[in-house]
């Protein structure tokens, strides 16, 4: 499969967005992209979502009746058979989908929508991904997490790689036994670059070194052994020591522990006015994590 670049002119980029069973009207522009966002049963009727990329959010149930698609994109994108179908009721607008398994109604108006080295029109899209894969893939939607961690397992012995941006949205989860498998599955189905996206999924998945259970910490830490992530990845889950939330700047400092411990040559990502602000945060957690931090990068 090619290599997906996605597009570097959005306006607000979204991740990890849980919007499952929103009422109210979701704050999409003209754009804008989502990755791995849960979109199931939101509306996003009437909208104009031209330009907007949806890579690897969950789409059951979305309804996207009379929305503008104008060079919209769906990458990796997932809705399961055995749900409510993606309603695309009179969409308009010439939209590319790549990559993704759709379960959908409706027609698309306009001028067509393209799909992998196809056009496609009206009712003729079908689903791309094998239907074992799919089966799994749906696995991960259940309210159960026992459900959801062997989902993740089972899609690792698949060892597809399309499945990577869907699988990505488990990093998110609740619970953190299925974020570190997913994790730890997103690693083994990296044995080259992943076929979409592959620097931002890098990035989402390096941002578990903040992750609040030390196991999820841990289970990146290795990865980041195995995979030798480009420094500017890992920069993303430091840099989170600039947030105005105090959740992100203990996330960042918690990335930045990981990883000064596994390699000095780490502690030069580090920005010390940065750190030395955070020894007098509001937070106690974080100037505990931070002065943690200090006496780790002392014994460099």
């Amino acid at each position: 499969m090619d290599i997906i670049k996605l597009e570097s002119t959005y306006q607000t980029p979204y991740q990890g967005k849980n919007w499952q069973d929103t009422k109210h009207e979701l704050p999409i522009k003209p754009k804008d992209t989502l990755s791995f966002c849960d979109l199931r049963n939101c509306s996003l009727e009437g909208l104009d979502l031209s330009m907007v990329e949806f890579f690897g959010c969950r789409l059951n149930g979305t309804l996207f009746k009379d929305a503008n698609l104008h060079k919209a994109r769906f990458i990796g994108c997932f809705s399961s058979d055995d749900y409510p179908p993606t309603d695309f009721s009179r969409v308009s607008g010439h939209a590319s989908v790549v990559h993704s398994h759709l379960h959908y109604k409706g027609e698309f108006m306009g001028d067509s929508v393209y799909i992998d080295d196809n056009f496609w029109m009206g009712d003729s899209l079908e689903s791309k991904w094998p239907d074992v894969v799919a089966a799994a893939a749906t696995k991960t939607l259940s309210d159960r997490n026992d459900v959801r961690y062997n989902a993740a397992t089972k899609l690792g012995g698949l060892d597809n790689p399309v499945v990577a941006p869907i699988l990505a949205c488990l990093l998110a989860d609740d619970e953190w036994d299925v974020r570190s498998i997913a994790l730890e599955t997103l690693g083994n189905l990296r044995h080259q670059e992943f076929p979409q996206g592959d620097n931002i999924l890098l990035q989402w998945m390096f941002l578990r070194l903040g992750d609040r259970h030390s196991i999820v910490r841990q289970t990146a830490r290795k990865l980041v052994e195995i995979l030798s992530p480009p420094n500017h990845v890992l920069f993303a889950s430091i840099n989170r020591m600039k947030s105005s939330e105090s959740e992100e700047r203990m996330a960042g400092v918690l990335a930045a522990i990981e990883l000064c411990r596994l390699e000095e040559q780490y502690s030069s990502l580090l920005e010390p006015k940065i750190i030395e602000s955070l020894l007098s945060d509001e937070a106690p957690d974080v100037r505990q994590e931070c002065s943690y931090l200090l006496e780790i990068l002392e014994d460099c």
